[in-house]
């Protein structure tokens, strides 16, 4: 590259028109999955949720599809050329050309369109992403709602969602939705400069140079770019008008992984630093003090990973960390919940103690490790070319024909190889939120888990790897433009939990689709105004899908009081204790409202039910429809007056169909027994999905008697 100034790529007058009135912002989760890094010139990661995924991606040079290419193994491209984010997944071909499919609502598959791909067309008939004239791509990495590539001459594309300057390109315009990344040019990295490794992770981005050096950008809120502050970066300056990132004295780094809200690196000595948020001991300093917020990354020293040990991979996730180490063992730390650690257990790692004091996670007899990906589950390349996998597992993202955990009462050796065909073995790896995709020796790739959004490639969002293994589905068509055959409508379970969401704030998210597939499930178990503390008191289930923030109003004593609440992903819940005004809290009772806006996963949804003093103690079994009725009871306070609310919710032919049915109360007990009509009865047979009810109680203002929702799925025959 040209040792002068490079001045920024521009754009056309109708793009800085649209960037001058367009400033997306709105909260999100963190949703984020990570990906997978390797040690030398690879690296790779995942999110996410995530979130997100955040795979550290090296630039070398790019060998024919079928050389054995291992992701820890400096100097390969594997792990590189192969990612996963938190909706969609991108693969780069032989000869540098980029395929992305999934959900596409912010730009991030780069076909200058919103357009989701691979529901209901191949991935290959989309033909390769736009990134610049004569241009190719070395390395690939997804991120939450953004993508970046490294190309042929080391410079960086970013696009998608450009909130908090993600991107890099000096503002928060998204890129990809009716651009190509070709169109914005290359992101300033500082004079002279180009990359040899990109992490996308879930609001930042972070990027080794050819000097050793890293640059983040992005949402800075936690330390996560860091630079010893909490500034945003790329909405207003560029990544190359900051300076490297402080590692250390001496230091220059081969490998980086951006997670959910926090960053590792390999450094040339071999040793790992982290930075960013430090919950549940992400970072792995026996803590969960943040780092990079206000000291830099080069002054806490290295991550304890075992004596004499070093790394060679490392791979940042949604809330947890895994490295390859120099003897091929794996080592992982954070949030443990459902396994995701591998240690046989669900107790989180490097919050009280260091990743070092804990061995290495049991892969199997005499197995070592090649390449290790950290999503909100965590998959391996072993020294076979086999594929474990361990975690979180309601959407077959495990890819073991079932949807059992793995890891958390016993370590993943005990559940075998995946099976990825006959014959075939591994060369990359890329675990996401809720799905996983795979690289082949023979050059295919395979994904399983959840299928929404088209994110695995088939042609429709059915699930793979919950009741068939990734082997039986065949590759994913990255080539050719062919038909895809009949569709088979999808009926999409329950996702698993993902790791609880941090409590700081959160990275600008995109404006949620209304078109999620399923039901947010969003129900209210406890709405407590606490008069003597002022306080609101909140608990409310929602499925473990979704994700972000969500909006709250409280109407009493003439007021209304509103502020934003955080979705706990990992608990699937909304819980808070909020002070509220003293007016609002001495009337003890008023109507509060609480809305979702949906994602790409989950419908939006509005629950308002009174807040009060006093339950309602509602109580019910599941709802059930047998012999075309639909039938509940239960019973509620004795004090409650007024009538139970039972609402049926089910999708047929493609819109969503509620009805709702009241019981009178008497006595505390209340019951149905409704004769449903022939109608709902066809559309139920017909329906995708599952029938999904809503009870509640609305509340009883006289006795300050707060209301209650329950959320069930309705039994019976289809």
């Amino acid at each position: 590259m040209s040792g002068t100034n490079r001045p920024l790529p521009s754009r056309s007058s109708r793009l800085n028109v649209r960037r001058a009135l367009l400033q997306r912002s709105v909260a999100v989760l963190a949703d984020l999955a990570s990906r997978v890094l390797l040690g030398g010139a690879a690296g790779r990661r995942r999110q996410f949720a995530g979130y997100v995924a955040l795979a550290m991606i090296s630039a070398a040079s790019m060998p024919a599809v079928g050389v054995a290419e291992q992701a820890s193994q400096p100097g390969s491209a594997a792990a590189a050329q192969l990612d996963v984010g938190r909706h969609h997944s991108c693969a780069v071909l032989a000869g540098g050309q980029l395929r992305c499919w999934g959900y596409g609502a912010q730009g991030q598959l780069g076909y200058a369109s919103t357009a989701t791909i691979g529901d209901d067309e191949m991935p290959g008939s989309t033909g390769p992403v736009d990134l610049g004239e004569g241009r190719t791509a070395t390395a690939i990495s997804a991120g939450d709602f953004h993508t970046c590539a490294l190309l042929d001459d080391g410079s960086v594309r970013c696009w998608g969602y450009g909130a908090d300057g993600r991107l890099g390109y000096g503002d928060t315009q998204n890129v990809g939705d009716d651009e190509s990344p070709g169109s914005a040019g290359p992101v300033d990295l500082g004079e002279g400069r180009t990359a040899t490794a990109i992490s996308a992770g879930l609001g930042h981005t972070c990027a080794v140079l050819d000097d050793g050096s890293v640059r983040c950008w992005g949402y800075g809120e936690n330390g996560a770019l860091g630079y010893a502050n909490t500034d945003t970066i790329g909405d207003d300056e560029t990544p190359g008008s900051v300076g490297p990132v402080d590692i250390g004295e001496g230091r220059t780094a081969t490998a980086i992984s951006a997670g959910g809200d926090f960053t590792c690196v390999i450094l040339d000595d071999r040793t790992v630093r982290c930075w960013g948020l430090a919950l549940d001991g992400r970072l792995g300093y026996g803590n969960n003090q943040r780092i990079g917020d206000d000291e830099t990354p080069g002054s806490v020293g290295p991550v304890d990973i075992g004596a004499g040990r070093t790394a060679t991979a490392i791979s940042a996730g949604a809330r947890g960390t895994c490295a390859r180490l120099d003897d091929a063992a794996v080592r992982c730390w954070g949030e443990g919940r459902e396994g995701s650690l591998g240690y046989g257990n669900g107790q989180y790692i490097g919050d009280n103690e260091t990743p070092g004091s804990v061995g290495p996670v049991d892969i199997g007899s005499g197995r070592s490790a090649r390449a290790i990906s950290a999503g909100r589950h965590t998959c391996a390349v072993l020294d076979l070319g086999s594929v474990r996998c361990w975690g979180a597992n309601t959407k077959g993202q495990l890819g073991y024909g079932n949807t059992e955990r793995i890891g958390d009462d016993e370590t993943p050796a005990a559940a075998g190889p995946v099976d990825l065909g006959a014959g075939r073995s591994a060369t990359a790896i890329s675990a996401g939120e809720l799905h996983t995709c795979a690289r082949l020796d023979d050059g295919s790739v395979r994904c399983w888990g959840y299928g929404g959004n088209g994110r695995l490639g088939y042609c429709n969002e059915r699930d793979i790897g919950d009741d068939e293994t990734p082997g039986s589905a065949g590759p994913v068509n990255l080539a050719t433009a062919v038909h895809c055959p009949a569709r088979v409508p999808s009926l999409p379970p329950d996702a698993p939990p993902p790791a609880p969401a941090p409590p700081a704030p959160a990275p600008s998210a995109p404006p949620a689709s209304s078109a999620g597939p399923l039901t947010a499930k969003l129900a209210l178990t406890r709405a407590r105004i606490v008069r003597r503390d002022r306080m609101l008191d909140v608990f409310a289930p929602i499925t473990s899908l979704a994700s972000g923030w969500t909006r709250v109003e409280l109407h009493a004593a003439g007021l209304i009081y509103s502020f934003r609440a955080r979705i706990e992903e990992g608990d699937a819940r909304i819980r808070f204790r909020k002070r509220i005004p003293r007016a609002q809290a001495q009337l003890a009772t008023g109507i509060l409202t609480i809305g979702y806006s949906g994602d790409a996963d989950t419908r939006p949804q509005t629950v308002r039910l009174r807040a009060a003093s006093q339950p309602a103690d509602l109580r019910l079994s599941r709802p059930r429809i047998s012999n075309g009725r639909l039938r509940a009871s239960g019973t509620v306070s004795r004090r409650a007056r007024g009538v139970v609310r039972v609402q049926m919710e089910y999708v047929a032919a493609g819109t969503t169909h509620t009805r709702e049915f009241k019981a009178r109360i008497a006595s505390g007990r209340w019951s149905l027994n409704e004769q449903l009509s022939q109608t709902v009865r066809t559309g139920i047979a017909q329906r995708t999905g599952t029938v999904h009810s809503y009870t509640l109680f609305t509340g009883y203002y006289p006795r300050r008697i707060r209301g209650e929702m329950r959320s069930f799925q309705i039994l019976g025959p289809r």
